[in-house]
């Protein structure tokens, strides 16, 4: 079973479980969904990744006692994974680092679509002189932004920039990507592979 994080506060049980849900709908894995206290508007700069790491490693701890056999961080920064990794006995995986290294094995020239200000750094690391460039999309600050009429459009804008910059594919580096089923949008209007970064995760996962 794999334990998923959610690095945003949510209340609803159909929310929480939003991102466990494609993973399970699409490679028949359990999924145990949770989410980390007191952060509204979730991780969206340094000061929230700092703010978040503790409460997600204490987490990934309570998901590894209740028999889960490999955790998911549900966030494209991946905030935590080597301190999660430290404290923990089962594999750990982010859903950032999971969609870098899928979009190497179809592309060498890829963009990164991100509502931070930086690429995420095990991102940038991971893909090295296959990085192009990143874009934001305008007006988005936080994932909430992200799932509103102006925010997805502003999102396919930046995606298009991308592709005009020479992207063969695009790491779409936010999770609320995945809540808006946004990477088939991106392929169907732009005719380029857009990596999810939850669907990136289910799969490294389904390989064990």
């Amino acid at each position: 079973m794999l334990g998923l994080i959610r690095v945003i506060t949510l209340h609803h049980e159909e929310d929480i479980h939003r991102h466990g849900a494609l993973i399970e709908g699409r490679y028949g894995i359990r999924v145990r969904s949770r989410c980390i206290p007191q952060q509204p508007l979730g991780v969206y700069d340094r000061a929230t990744e700092l703010e978040s790491i503790p409460k997600i490693v204490d987490l990934a701890r309570e998901l590894e006692q209740e028999g889960c056999t490999s955790i998911g961080i549900s966030c494209a920064a991946d905030p935590g994974i080597a301190e999660i990794r430290a404290a923990v006995r089962v594999p750990v995986y982010g859903a950032g680092s999971c969609a870098a290294h899928l979009a190497l094995t179809s592309a060498t020239r890829v963009g990164v679509l991100t509502i931070l200000e930086e690429v995420p750094s095990l991102i940038r690391e991971i893909l090295g002189e296959a990085y192009i460039g990143m874009d934001r999309p305008e007006g988005v600050v936080t994932t909430l932004d992200l799932n509103t009429p102006t925010g997805r459009m502003a999102a396919l804008e930046a995606a298009g920039r991308l592709k005009a910059e020479g992207a063969e594919s695009i790491v779409l580096a936010c999770t609320g990507f995945a809540t808006m089923g946004f990477a088939f949008e991106v392929e169907k209007e732009l005719h380029i592979r857009a990596l999810d970064p939850i669907y990136s995760l289910g799969a490294a996962v389904s390989l064990r």
